[in-house]
């Protein structure tokens, strides 16, 4: 849970600091990169993992129990990544 704190605030400061090169609102930009981690990070917790999460019980597999406890800030941090790559380019008018 720790890392994946971290990793909300790194996800945070990222955008915050990505905001000025599209021209967008620092704060806004942030609280939307934060939100993006967030969203992800929920959906993967509460709907993908309980399936890995029983899998990982019932073969004792380390790389099982492993990606479940960690697997959501990866896909988090990938699909904040893609979000910011793809809507904090500059804006052209």
């Amino acid at each position: 849970m720790i890392v994946g704190s971290i990793a909300a605030i790194l996800v945070t400061l990222w955008f915050y600091h990505s905001a000025p090169l599209s021209n967008r609102n620092l704060l806004h930009w942030a609280i939307a990169g934060f939100v993006m981690y967030f969203m992800v990070a929920l959906f993967w917790t509460y709907f993908v993992n309980p399936a890995i999460k029983d899998a990982a019980m019932h073969s004792r597999n380390t790389v099982l129990v492993f990606v479940s406890r960690y697997a959501y800030i990866l896909v988090a941090l990938t699909c904040a990544a893609v979000f910011n790559l793809t809507f904090g380019r500059k804006k052209t008018k």
